[in-house]
């Protein structure tokens, strides 16, 4: 499935192509006809009426999703599903997926869902065999309104500082690639994007989120915004990833349980489950206050040795070399 670092390319495709251009066609499928299920809530002579003779002003991008800014109220808003891509002719695809190929043989390519033609030459194609995209018509400020204001934040244009990623984890029992996937929480991270993270940051997946430490969570944070940086640089093309990454050993053959309904991929060497601690009872609790208040100057004398103590140093962030012994989730 298309992820933030493959809609990303997309953008960087349409900003390199088609900005500035003015749309001269819209047409619709291989044979022409007009795939209802890809277009959401929209009929053929509306989405056509509102794209052509427009000049494409900007290509942009909130996690999962892409839109061209026509500089009207009326927004095309596209989202990739499980393969969709875009295709310029002459120009090659977008990324090479792992999953699925798109055709840049024949044109229009096979499984294109929409064609559009520019007045600088250029022709973009919209493909999707599996039919789970959407490419949707948004009325006024498509930021303003759903999907993308309920999406949380995006790693690559806004990530958030420690002490609020943190708040985001805290009180979430699930397990923290379940918080993870949640796009409500970080808008474009998906499967393989979570399953690098924790893998990096030393994480297991099954980790109840709220059990995280700081600590722990800023090395998801950091890590985050490491892959998807990384991702993004090389075109989400995966010949081009670090050779260390888990990325490269997710198709192995093995078996075993899904975590948060989706397959992953983890090494339990590196990554293990760390123990949740229970909270204190409220009477012990209340038991070492006073036994505590007993004793100020003991208190105070423990408080000032702490106090002195430098920070314990955050674990370092190191990359297996070999990953040879893949547990993999399915």
């Amino acid at each position: 499935m298309p992820e933030l670092p493959e809609v990303e390319s997309a953008r960087v495709l349409c900003e390199k192509h088609i900005v500035g251009a003015t749309i001269v066609s819209v047409e619709f499928n291989e044979d022409g006809t007009y795939d209802e299920k890809i277009f959401k809530e929209i009929d053929e002579s509306q989405f056509t009426s509102a794209l052509k003779g427009r000049t494409v002003k900007a290509a942009r991008r909130l996690g999962k999703h892409l839109w061209w800014d026509l500089g009207t109220r009326s927004t095309p808003l596209f989202h990739f599903g499980m393969t969709g891509a875009m295709t310029i002719k002459g120009g090659g695809s977008i990324v090479k997926y792992k999953a699925f190929a798109v055709d840049t043989v024949n044109w229009p390519p096979r499984f294109a869902k929409l064609v559009v033609t520019f007045s600088n030459g250029v022709t973009l194609a919209y493909t999707d065999p599996r039919r789970f995209g959407r490419v949707r018509l948004v009325d006024g400020v498509v930021t303003e309104s759903p999907p993308l204001s309920d999406l949380g934040f995006d790693p690559l244009l806004a990530m958030p500082d420690e002490k609020t990623f943190a708040s985001l984890f805290a009180k979430r029992a699930a397990p923290v690639k379940a918080v993870l996937l949640d796009q409500k929480v970080a808008a474009g991270v998906g499967n393989w994007v979570a399953d690098e993270v924790l893998f990096h940051a030393r994480v297991h997946p099954e980790q109840p989120a709220k059990s995280l430490t700081h600590g722990q969570l800023a090395m998801v944070r950091d890590a985050m915004s490491m892959v998807v940086t990384v991702a993004c640089e090389a075109g989400a093309i995966s010949e081009k990833f670090p050779e260390d990454w888990l990325f490269h050993h997710r198709w192995g053959k093995v078996t075993g349980n899904k975590v948060g309904g989706r397959t992953t991929a983890f090494v339990p060497s590196v990554q293990k489950k760390t123990s949740v601690n229970a909270k204190a009872p409220p009477v012990a609790k209340e038991k070492k206050m006073k036994q505590t208040a007993k004793r100020p100057a003991a208190a105070a004398a423990a408080a000032k040795t702490a106090a002195a103590k430098p920070a314990a140093k955050r674990p370092r962030r190191t990359r297996t070399a070999a990953i040879v012994k893949l547990a993999c989730v399915f």
